[in-house]
């Protein structure tokens, strides 16, 4: 026999686990567009070792120019909005060095997603056989 006190508690419990899986979603989809945007620089960094001759910048807008690389370096940002200037190489190890600490925090999310919607899975089936029992009490 539930009683209505923990009813109410487990309904709380599942709300609030409920709640918690639509911002580790977004959060999981910001971090996953992050690595997106780090795989096509270093795609990009790679394409600039391998071609030398006239590329392509981005203007803005779907705007593009041609144009030539006259430096060996490039501007990589380092965090806490602090920017040094690299080698291809030396930046593409930053990069490769983010995409991994992005990639652990998003199978840290997912995993923390799955364990939560495992937990709903086993509340749900216990608060409907609660809700029904309760309901049974009042109607008969």
């Amino acid at each position: 026999m539930a009683d209505k006190k923990e009813l109410q508690e487990k309904a709380l419990a599942y709300r609030i686990l409920e709640s918690r899986l639509e911002p580790m979603s977004k959060q999981r989809d910001l971090l996953l567009q992050r690595m997106a945007e780090i795989e096509s620089t270093l795609e990009s960094i790679n394409e600039l070792r391998r071609n030398k001759d006239e590329v392509l910048f981005p203007l803005g807008s779907t705007a593009y120019t041609f144009g030539k690389i006259t430096s060996n370096k490039m501007i990589v940002e380092i965090g806490a909005g602090v920017a040094l200037e690299k080698t291809p190489e030396e930046a593409a190890k930053i990069l490769e060095e983010r995409k991994n600490e992005v990639e652990d925090v998003i199978r840290k999310i997912q995993d923390q997603m799955v364990e939560t919607a495992n937990r709903l899975e086993i509340l749900a089936p216990e608060l409907e056989s609660m809700v029904e029992g309760h309901e049974n009490l009042e109607g008969g």
